[in-house]
């Protein structure tokens, strides 16, 4: 029968041999670490888009004093226009801000009637005269990508009558020259006018 001394050498030397069975063979850290790595631990490629790059054009807004020149799709005329009347246009050249394309040729253009006022005979102290006709009128909006951007621009201001009409020239007589200024102003569809912004608008 073993001693009690025995026994406790064979304790010991079990628990040895279970100690060194429970840790395998090292190996080279190294190597397992490079060989544990996920894709997304792989140094970035030097070349390709990123996938978080944006898509979105880096120039939205058009700044204040961009001008936006237009043409007119119905007539307009100082005698038959009132002030809130409401007009459509057409951008009649491209609008381009830092090389990118804001606003293409074609876009459609809401513009509004601010004043308007027919031709007529006004009459004073020193007798009648005849006034000629007179509109104002300002671009509301444009429509891009479908949807209506609201915009603020300077405002036309036209008058019916030449200045050799508001001032004729000698020899003319009175009664052709008061004929001559009894006139609207008109604009035509297909006219070209120019506006420009009054403030910077994002178009997004």
């Amino acid at each position: 029968m073993p001693s009690h001394a025995n026994r406790i050498v064979i304790v010991l030397l079990t628990l040895s041999l279970l100690c060194g069975c429970g840790h395998p063979p090292a190996e080279n850290s190294s190597n397992s670490a490079d060989s544990q790595k996920l894709p997304f631990d792989r140094p970035p490629r030097s070349s390709g888009i990123s996938p978080s790059q944006s898509l979105i054009p880096s120039t939205t807004k058009l700044p204040e004093g961009t001008p936006i020149p237009i043409r007119l799709q119905s007539a307009l005329s100082s005698a038959s226009s009132h002030a809130g009347d409401m007009f459509s246009a057409t951008i009649d050249e491209t609008v381009v801000i830092d090389g990118e394309t804001l606003v293409a040729r074609g876009t459609s253009a809401t513009g509004r009637v601010l004043e308007a006022k027919p031709s007529g005979r006004s009459f004073g102290a020193l007798g009648s005269a005849l006034e000629p006709g007179y509109l104002r009128i300002v671009l509301v909006s444009l429509n891009i990508g479908g949807r209506p951007i609201t915009i603020e621009t300077s405002s036309i201001f036209a008058k019916g009558g030449s200045r050799e009409e508001r001032n004729p020239a000698p020899g003319t007589t009175s009664g052709a020259s008061q004929k001559d200024k009894d006139k609207d102003i008109i604009f035509g569809t297909d006219r070209r006018l120019n506006f420009r912004l009054a403030q910077t608008v994002d178009l997004q």
